[in-house]
């Protein structure tokens, strides 16, 4: 009994106070890939970062906080789980590639902190990539349209995998009435858009 009563008082401890988290949408400014965000909580005030992301960006996240019981938590787009939980994981996160969507930063004090009204004062750095991924992918799609004779609209592009070499990527070029034609675009290191590799036995 005594045993449970001591696990059930460590388990409160760990856990984060519960309360209603200021919910702030997070811009990174044009041409730019980072923004640091500061701010101050106290008490069980939790702030709630949204961050939007493409398919195939890298997201990571840096965090430093002034109290040694204030955390992170990170979820993916529509999950209710967290996918990176502070107290156990650390102040640091990376994603490559993202899920589409809005990506939460959660930042809070811990229940037994939350209790003495502690403050926490904070800066969360955000990455998110905003191009070699994305500008290969539409160079991608570019080159594949002349290279099929089409219009950029009928390229369908799957998702970008990552290589020891850089990363490839699948796609389909809509030729009408001739069918439709596999393809794969490969990626240098950087991100940046490599060459075609056709995938249909006919060359094509």
């Amino acid at each position: 009994m005594i045993a449970r009563l001591i696990l059930g008082l460590g388990l409160a401890c760990a856990a984060p106070a519960l309360a209603a988290d200021a919910v702030k949408p997070v811009k990174i400014p044009a041409g730019k890939t980072v923004v640091t965000l500061r701010g101050t909580l106290k008490g069980d005030a939790g702030v709630d970062y949204r961050i939007t992301a493409a398919q195939g960006q890298t997201l990571r996240l840096l965090f430093k906080p002034s109290n040694r019981s204030c955390y992170f938590n990170v979820y993916a787009p529509g999950a209710d789980t967290a996918v990176h939980i502070g107290s156990t994981a650390g102040d640091e996160f990376s994603q490559n590639p993202t899920q589409s969507g809005v990506w939460r930063a959660q930042i809070y004090l811990m229940r037994n902190a939350a209790r003495r009204n502690e403050t926490c004062r904070y800066s969360l750095s955000v990455e998110l990539s905003r191009g070699g991924d994305q500008a290969g992918q539409e160079a991608c799609r570019s080159e594949a349209a002349k290279l099929y004779g089409v219009e950029p609209k009928a390229i369908a592009l799957g998702e970008l995998v990552k290589t020891a070499e850089g990363a490839s990527l699948d796609a389909k070029a809509d030729k009408g009435e001739e069918g439709v034609k596999a393809l794969r675009c490969l990626f240098k290191p950087d991100g940046a858009f490599d060459h075609i590799m056709a995938m249909t036995p006919d060359g094509e």
